[in-house]
């Protein structure tokens, strides 16, 4: 994988996020948006240039992600199967966490075959704020499946991580009540996060993460909340 891919990504997402706001009539908040991803992709080369090139199974333990993203009216399950189908909304987000890894299946369980040494068990705690047409900030803790046997692994380093937790906002959301049927809204949710990560084999210190970055009731059992939000977000790990 070239040191430069991270970055054409980066921007080539940005760009679709734009023309999706565009194409809807949120151009003036978009625009404001537009230099994010730029400077992103400035931390993502000097970061690329300065990390030592470490050829390894996979990265360090412990970790940071920085990301944004924005708001999207589209259901999460369709979100899932088609993510440029969505419809995003005037509220964006931006957030840290730190994540550490646990250990491979196989390393905590005593082993379940050959799957388990893919499959790793990450703990995250993050924070974020929303801006735009709603400004709240939101605390998650979640723990991640992921796997990384993916037979590319050689040439793009690539996981996929699966996760549950809990997320909890500084006050209601008027956003995740307008989307709910029954108009119901709760600080306390769960959080789902799925999420793929993109790195250099000879640097897997340094991940591009798209996340959808998700909290809802789950069909009712938080609260009686059915429904919730979810963001289309992009960001930057570094391990450690």
């Amino acid at each position: 994988m070239d040191e430069r891919s991270p970055i054409l990504v980066a921007i080539a997402l940005q760009r679709l996020i734009y023309v999706l706001a565009c194409r809807r009539g949120k151009r003036q908040f978009m625009a404001s948006l537009q230099p994010v991803p730029h400077m992103v992709s400035v931390i993502l080369l000097a970061l690329a240039l300065a990390a030592p090139a470490l050829a390894q199974s996979r990265g360090a333990a412990d970790s940071v992600m920085v990301f944004g993203g924005v708001a999207s009216e589209t259901n999460f399950t369709d979100l899932l199967i088609s993510p440029w189908t969505a419809e995003v909304n005037a509220i964006g987000v931006v957030g840290g966490s730190y994540a550490h890894r646990f250990g491979t299946v196989n390393e905590l369980t005593g082993g379940i075959g050959h799957l388990g040494d893919d499959l790793t068990v990450e703990g995250e705690a993050g924070v974020s704020a929303r801006f735009g047409d709603e400004d709240l900030g939101e605390a998650w803790t979640a723990l991640y499946l992921r796997y990384d046997g993916l037979p590319w692994n050689e040439t793009v380093y690539t996981t996929i991580g699966v996760n549950t937790g809990v997320s909890l906002l500084t006050n209601l959301s008027d956003f995740e009540r307008w989307r709910d049927d029954k108009g119901r809204s709760s600080v306390f949710l769960h959080y789902l996060g799925p999420e793929f990560t993109f790195a250099n084999p000879e640097n897997k210190d340094l991940e591009l993460v798209l996340r959808l970055h998700h909290r809802s009731g789950v069909f009712g059992l938080f609260d009686g909340v059915v429904s919730g939000s979810t963001f289309l977000s992009a960001g930057i790990r570094v391990r450690f």
